[in-house]
C-alpha cells in the first residue's frame, strides 16, 4: 500500500473515512422519520461502523493473554480483518438493497418486510427451557405472524411462485448479491472476486489457512491487514456518499469535512470503474 497519505487508499487517513463515517450517521440521529422503516437503516450503518471500527484497532495489533505458559502472545490478526471486511461488505449491499434499491413504495414494504422477516424467523421453533424467556419467545412470535401478515400485502409477493411464496414465509431471503452489489456501484468482476475471497476466510477455505501460514512476519500481517483496510476504505466511502445523496444533514456533514468526502467520492466512483 502507498506510503503517501495524499493517495485516497493510504492506510494513515483510515481514521479519518471513519470518522466521517460516524458523523454521518450521527448528523440522523434523534431526528425523527416520517417512515418508521428508517430508523433500521440507522442500525445497519451502526453495525458497519462498529466492523469498520474493529478493523482499525486489530491493525494496532493483538495480545492474547496464555496464563501458566509465562509468555504473552502478540501478533496482527489478518484473518479476523478479512472476515471483519466481509461483513462490512455484506452489511452495506443488505442496507443499500433493502433501504434504497427500490423502485415503489410496496417494493421497499416487501424488502423490509423480507428482511426483518429473515431475522426473527430463526427464533420461530426455539422454545426457551427458562420460563423466564417465555414472554420474549411469544412477542417473537407475534412479530413473526406481523411480518407475514405485511409479506402478503405486497404486490411483490402475489407475483412470486407458489414455491417463492412458501420460501419467504419461512424467512428465507433470495438475494443476487451481484446484482445488488452492481446497483450499488460496483464492477461486477470486482465485487464477484471480493465476495470470492473474503467469503474463504469466513468459510475457513483453504486460502485463508494458507493465509495464516505464509504470513509468518509483522510486516507480512500488517500488509494483509492494511489490504483489508484499502477495500473497507471503498465500502465506507459508498456508504458515505450513499448517505450524502439521500440526507441533507449527512450531507452537511460531508461538506465541513470536504477534503476526506472528495477523497470518498473518488473512491466511491473509482469502484464502479473497476471492471
Amino acid at each position: 500500500m502507498s506510503s503517501d497519505p495524499s493517495t485516497p487508499l493510504d492506510a494513515k487517513n483510515y481514521p479519518q473515512y471513519l470518522s466521517l463515517a460516524y458523523r454521518v450517521i450521527q448528523s440522523l440521529s434523534g431526528k425523527p422519520s416520517q417512515d418508521q422503516r428508517m430508523p433500521d437503516c440507522q442500525e445497519l450503518a451502526g453495525k458497519l461502523f462498529f466492523h469498520a471500527a474493529s478493523i482499525y484497532w486489530l491493525r494496532q495489533g493483538t495480545k492474547a493473554p496464555l496464563p501458566g505458559s509465562g509468555v504473552e502472545a502478540s501478533f496482527f490478526d489478518l484473518t479476523s480483518t478479512s472476515v471483519l471486511v466481509r461483513a462490512c461488505l455484506d452489511t452495506y449491499l443488505t442496507l443499500f438493497d433493502v433501504f434504497f434499491n427500490h423502485s415503489s413504495d410496496d417494493e421497499f414494504e416487501f424488502k423490509h418486510a423480507m428482511w426483518r422477516l429473515a431475522g426473527e424467523a430463526v427464533r420461530e421453533h426455539v422454545v426457551p427451557s427458562e420460563p423466564s424467556l417465555m414472554d420474549s419467545y411469544l412477542l417473537a412470535q407475534q412479530e413473526i405472524k406481523h411480518l407475514r401478515a405485511r409479506l402478503q400485502a405486497t404486490t411483490a409477493f402475489q407475483s412470486l411462485t407458489p414455491k417463492q411464496q412458501r420460501k419467504a414465509l419461512a424467512g428465507i431471503r433470495h438475494a443476487d448479491w451481484t446484482a445488488t452489489a452492481m446497483a450499488a456501484g460496483f464492477g461486477q468482476k470486482m465485487i464477484r472476486e471480493l465476495r470470492a475471497f473474503y467469503s474463504s476466510h469466513v468459510h475457513a477455505d483453504g486460502l485463508s489457512a494458507g493465509q495464516v501460514v505464509g504470513s509468518d512476519s509483522a510486516t507480512t500481517q500488517i500488509e494483509h491487514i492494511e489490504m483489508d483496510m484499502a477495500t473497507t476504505m471503498i465500502i465506507l466511502s459508498k456508504f458515505i456518499c450513499l448517505y450524502a445523496d439521500h440526507f441533507p444533514g449527512a450531507l452537511a456533514e460531508c461538506d465541513r469535512s470536504s477534503d476526506i468526502f472528495h477523497r470518498a467520492q473518488v473512491l466511491a466512483g473509482a469502484a464502479a470503474l473497476i471492471p
